[in-house]
């Protein structure tokens, strides 16, 4: 476990960046990704944000609270329902309209619908916010983030250490779908994912957090404001604030604890390590090994036992192939 101070004096540290930082965020129009983006512009002296969310006035009122914030940053908003690969594939093409290298994908989409429902593109909904566009989005910036000199993280907030059975034959959840299934597969595919991307992309860091139970307005939509606020009464003791997960979120995104398995300049791999902070181990044991599964406090939560099984039926390979299959079907589903 990484404590706040640590994380406070981590996060301090990036004032005295003297190069630019490009962060993109996708569901940064509200909960962890908003808080996270936040924070990130207070720390960063001239930081370039990219927010992608569905709501357009949220994310007009959180541009100008940015710039507010910090007027030497550069800010964007993107109006898309990341649902559907089309519309993540057009926000992609507006940001590599503008930028030729991302330093942070800050991955944090997602709902927690209780009933099953295909896109227009036959994905299942939930599993398309959690699981196909955010690979989506990584598929398309990678050559983006493989430009950074930070270097890039990619930072996924689902569900890291709660993996569980997945079956191969669905994958994409049509055959077979359950609330409770439905958070599983996205956590293990999401776990499985990030392996396999940081073995063929050694030089980015990817990252796959729990966020712990965050005080965000996503209960309240999911049952309602009377539920919501019963069960935010009660879990209130377990829970951190937005402005805590922000703070959090973005040490996990900067700091030199998850580097990259084989940086270009290893002297330069994130905010130097501060008080008595080691370097994390990997989902795969090796320290420094680039694919990191987390607690909200940084802690590894890597479920060794569970990931070793996949590993040896070659399952990290597996997913990521039906995820490139799945995007062409979404595409040409005559394929």
């Amino acid at each position: 476990m990484v404590g706040i101070h640590d994380v406070r004096e981590s996060n301090d540290a990036l004032h005295s960046r003297d190069q630019g930082f490009v962060a993109v965020f996708v569901g940064g129009t509200s909960g962890i990704g908003e808080a996270t983006a936040k924070e990130l512009t207070k720390v960063i002296k001239k930081p370039t944000i990219h927010l992608v969310g569905r709501n357009q006035a949220a994310g007009s009122k959180i541009l100008e609270e940015l710039k507010s914030a910090n007027p030497e940053g550069t800010f964007h908003f993107i109006q898309s329902d990341v649902s559907l690969l089309r519309n993540v594939d057009e926000a992609c093409s507006e940001i590599k309209k503008k930028e030729k290298t991302i330093d942070l994908l800050f991955l944090s989409t997602g709902n927690l619908a209780t009933s099953k429902q295909n896109t227009t593109e036959g994905l299942e909904n939930n599993h398309a916010l959690r699981y196909y566009s955010r690979m989506r989005f990584v598929h398309n910036l990678l050559p983006l983030l493989s430009s950074s000199k930070t270097p890039a993280r990619v930072v996924t907030v689902l569900a890291g250490g709660q993996e569980g059975k997945v079956e191969e034959d669905n994958l994409d959840l049509q055959k077979s779908w359950s609330f409770m299934k439905a958070a599983t597969y996205a956590a293990t595919m999401n776990t499985l994912a990030v392996e396999h991307l940081a073995s063929l992309h050694p030089s980015i860091s990817f990252v796959h957090v729990f966020p712990g139970i965050v005080r965000t307005p996503l209960m309240n939509k999911t049952i309602g404001s009377f539920a919501g606020a019963i069960v935010g009464f009660f879990s209130r003791p377990m829970s951190i604030s937005a402005e805590e997960s922000g703070e959090r979120n973005v040490f996990i995104s900067t700091s030199a604890a998850y580097p990259p398995a084989a940086p270009e300049n290893p002297s330069n791999v994130g905010v130097p390590l501060v008080g008595g902070l080691k370097t994390a181990v990997a989902s795969t044991g090796k320290v420094g090994g680039g694919a990191y599964i987390l607690n909200y406090d940084g802690a590894n939560a890597a479920k060794e036992k569970v990931l070793s099984g996949y590993r040896a039926q070659g399952f990290p390979n597996k997913v990521w192939d039906h995820t490139l299959e799945t995007f062409k079907k979404a595409f040409d589903p005559a394929q």
